[in-house]
């Protein structure tokens, strides 16, 4: 393989880019959110992972067109229009979120590897940081290999989760009312479920892989369709799995500890046996984010600081492998209580993204840059609604750590 090919375009020569990010995004804070959130509120939450997959799929619409119809990358353009200051800005909260992110990545491979072989959770963490690191370093083909056989996992636990819909007896009443907005009765829930569902720095990076499928403007209805169907997947997935943790571990009063406990969900449809593929699944979703996550935060502060972008630059691998090492100390310094380290790692997410929810709003109205295919106007209402959330949601983050 060439060796100068970038990171995504090697990435992507299977998938499409929708189907990455919903993979990039699917990760174990995911599962382990909207799990809490089914087991402790019951289906009152479902609301809030709706509007975030509204916003998500016209944020990441919007990130594709721009990768389409633009021949220079997201962050370079952001440059050429805003300056040197805010590309940065930009860079270092997308690392941020990413930073957010490896750390439940790496506390979910810690906890399935732990129920499923025995050990601990740092001997474990320590155990992948150091094989991905070598990779990292000397291979250019291990990721794509990995990638494939982690969606694939990920689709058998997917299957898994709709299949088990149909055993399980769901409040209709319930659920409907769960989708009207209503006062979260749990704040920290509720912000952690609204950062991991409307993850802006996942949307940015969309940009970033249509090009590297060489899509131009006249793949521009593929990049689009590519993206909705992506979040979809994603946000329906988050639906199922509040739906049902509402329906088997709530009545029971079930309060998930650890792993084993989520994996309870999956009973109804494959026994005893539901929790073994739960931790598989879970092992493939925290792995699948793991290398990718981390290469995505590098890669765009590195880019920002003109220190290159692609994962075989030196710097880019740099700052990944930073991340991957921050996300194991957390893991191993706070993973006391693995569950609640997760959620609140996907809290801490929503920081980076108001700034690049405002800054993705600007780049796809600008008339030099995007030409016909600037924004329409209830697009833009869209969007500003979705930005004025994620700043809503970060303000209301501050203020519960502040207190």
């Amino acid at each position: 393989m060439n060796t100068k090919t970038p990171f995504f375009q090697q990435l992507l020569s299977s998938f499409g880019p929708g189907l990455i990010t919903a993979a990039l995004v699917l990760g174990p804070g995911t599962i382990t959110v909207c799990s809490n959130v089914g087991a402790t509120t019951g289906y009152s939450m479902l609301w809030v992972v709706v509007i975030s997959c509204l916003f998500m799929i016209c944020m990441t619409r919007v990130a594709a067109k721009m990768g389409c119809v633009s021949p220079l990358s997201l962050l370079t353009n952001v440059e050429n229009n805003y300056g040197r200051v805010v590309s940065v800005l930009v860079g270092l909260s997308v690392c941020f979120s990413c930073s957010g992110f490896q750390t439940g990545n790496t506390v979910g491979v810690g906890i399935s590897m732990m129920e499923l072989f025995g050990g601990n959770i740092p001997i474990w963490t320590i155990l992948f940081l150091a094989v991905t690191l070598v990779f990292i370093w000397t291979s250019n083909n291990f990721y794509s290999l990995l990638e494939k056989t982690m969606i694939f996992l990920i689709l058998i636990m997917v299957v898994a989760f709709v299949g088990n819909m149909f055993f399980i007896e769901i409040d209709g009443g319930d659920l409907l009312k769960g989708l009207i907005p209503t006062a979260p009765s749990n704040k920290a829930l509720w912000i952690a479920v609204a950062s991991t569902s409307f993850s802006v720095a996942g949307a940015a990076g969309q940009a970033y892989m249509v090009q590297g499928k060489n899509w131009k403007v006249e793949d521009l209805k593929k990049g689009l369709r590519d993206a909705t169907v992506g979040i979809l997947i994603l946000s329906t997935l988050g639906i199922i799995i509040i739906i049902t943790s509402a329906a088997i571990l709530h009545p029971q009063g079930i309060t998930i500890k650890n792993a084993v406990d989520m994996g309870l969900q999956l009973e109804p449809f494959l026994g005893s046996f539901g929790k073994w593929l739960f931790l598989i699944g879970l092992f493939a979703t925290s792995l699948s984010s793991y290398v990718s996550n981390a290469a995505l935060g590098g890669m765009f502060l590195c880019e920002a600081l003109h220190l290159g972008k692609s994962i075989n630059d030196r710097w880019v691998k740099v700052f990944a492998s930073g991340i991957l090492v921050f996300g194991t100390i957390i893991a191993i310094i706070f993973g006391s209580n693995p569950i609640q380290l997760i959620v609140f790692a996907q809290s801490m997410t929503i920081f980076g993204a108001p700034i690049v929810a405002v800054v993705i709003l600007l780049l796809s109205n600008n008339k030099k840059m995007m030409g016909q295919y600037r924004n329409s106007l209830p697009l833009n209402i869209i969007l500003g609604i979705a930005t004025a959330w994620a700043i809503y949601i970060s303000i209301n983050q501050l203020i519960a750590l502040i207190r």
